[in-house]
């Protein structure tokens, strides 16, 4: 029976980490550890994940870091087979990992990669609603998980997956110098170093959205460079692999959508990304975006469909 490590990044989180570590405590499957390590909370955050220390819950603290270096740290003073990455306000299913466990021992590999399905609430659980996406599959080529995710297909919130130690470790570390999509560009690496991906629909997470406090909501400059060097990180990572088409669209789709978020507040990165873009050598730019901002792209073009954007604040 393999261990599991539930590993928890905390950070200004006092009115949830109690329930959260109360989730990671209520796993059917009992072979399992808690590490938790505060990044430098500035509120009750660590004083509360201190209550429930035991033989069980190891609390650690460090000084304000970051999310991925408390993760790292997290990982360094684990003894899991398997890992379990939860943030701090999110919650996991009493049978979420026994499910996964109990797959990956059918298959005895640790190069596969388990996935579950997620939900989103925003203050009761029993609220939640289940996304169904087309991501919810098994995948015998791992990297086509990623075209798809990056066409639209869908996402994984990051507590869906369980992790064999071995392929983190193959993978490599938690990027300590992103702070935005730092999840997304450590979970394509895994992936990449991943035999398949196997999905367990009755696996589930509830994951805490909408909350202005909580560390995914950051929209600084440094943030969304951080965004656009993850997406530069996904191309490194991927292009090594195949150089397909397929994937090439599916990378640049990562640039335009970049382009039109933020192309009216953050022009020097915009144009950062359509450089990228043109780097991939797959043609001209394709609209992205609501129906209604597509319309008019397909006729006068993206780029003069976001000056008009622009123009009319539309």
């Amino acid at each position: 029976m393999p261990k599991v490590s539930i590993l928890i990044p905390l950070y200004n989180s006092e009115k949830y980490i109690a329930d959260t570590i109360q989730s990671a405590l209520n796993q059917t499957y009992p072979n399992i550890e808690v590490i938790i390590v505060d990044d430098g909370s500035r509120d009750n955050s660590f004083s509360i994940a201190k209550q429930f220390e035991s033989k069980q819950v190891t609390v650690l603290s460090q000084k304000n870091k970051g999310a991925s270096t408390a993760r790292n740290k997290a990982f360094e003073n684990c003894t899991g087979e398997l890992i379990q990455y939860l943030d701090a306000d999110d919650l996991l299913h009493p049978d979420k990992i026994k499910l996964q466990v109990e797959e990956y021992y059918k298959h005895q590999n640790p190069d596969i990669l388990l996935s579950g399905t997620w939900g989103r609430f925003t203050l009761d659980e029993n609220q939640v609603q289940w996304e169904k996406q087309t991501l919810n599959k098994n995948y015998s080529q791992p990297i086509e998980w990623l075209i798809d995710a990056w066409n639209g297909l869908g996402m994984a919130q990051p507590g869906t997956w369980l992790t064999p130690r071995k392929l983190i470790e193959k993978a490599g570390p938690w990027n300590e110098t992103l702070s935005l999509n730092d999840d997304g560009e450590f979970f394509s690496r895994v992936i990449l170093s991943a035999e398949k991906i196997i999905h367990i629909a009755e696996s589930k997470v509830y994951y805490r959205s909408q909350l202005s406090d909580s560390l995914s909501q950051c929209r600084s400059k440094k943030a969304i460079k951080s965004e656009l060097n993850s997406y530069k990180l996904y191309a490194k990572h991927c292009l090594i692999h195949t150089q397909s088409i397929a994937l090439r669209k599916a990378l640049a789709s990562n640039f335009l959508n970049f382009s039109y978020q933020y192309h009216s507040s953050f022009n020097e990165l915009v144009l950062e990304a359509k450089n990228e873009f043109q780097s991939l050598n797959i043609g001209k730019m394709w609209p992205v975006g609501p129906r209604r901002f597509k319309c008019i792209a397909y006729i006068i073009g993206f780029e003069n469909t976001l000056k008009l954007k622009q123009l009319l604040r539309i």
